[in-house]
């Protein structure tokens, strides 16, 4: 479901084959995000060009990296919102919940996949 790219000091993360975040593939991006962000200090970043939707099941999932992320002294970013998903978030007041990246060009070399 995810694809992770280790980068320097930072995992960048993708949805493989996806473009929404909802209900239906939340849980198991969920359980695959918290294998990356309950690591000490790790700076995750979460790739979001291509994804159309968020329902509210896919923001908690984000929200819940981002916490747990902090907790452990990591960072949790999203980069590459579409105009839809970047509506989405005005509209549900996510904004000072997510720490967005505007721009971020990411390559495409994998260097592992999260299998559920």
């Amino acid at each position: 479901m995810l694809k992770v790219a280790k980068e320097d000091d930072r995992y960048l993360v993708s949805l493989f084959q996806v473009s929404k975040l909802n209900t239906l593939f939340s849980e198991l991006i969920t359980q695959q995000l918290d294998q990356l962000v309950r690591v000490p200090d790790r700076h995750v970043i979460f790739n979001l060009e291509g994804v159309r939707f968020i329902d509210t099941a896919g923001f908690n999932t984000l929200r819940r990296a981002s916490e747990i992320s902090s907790a452990n002294g990591g960072t949790f970013q999203v980069c590459n919102i579409g105009d839809e998903v970047k509506e989405l978030i005005d509209l549900t007041g996510m904004n000072g919940s997510l720490d967005i990246i505007p721009r971020l060009e990411v390559r495409e070399k994998i260097s592992m996949e999260l299998d559920d």
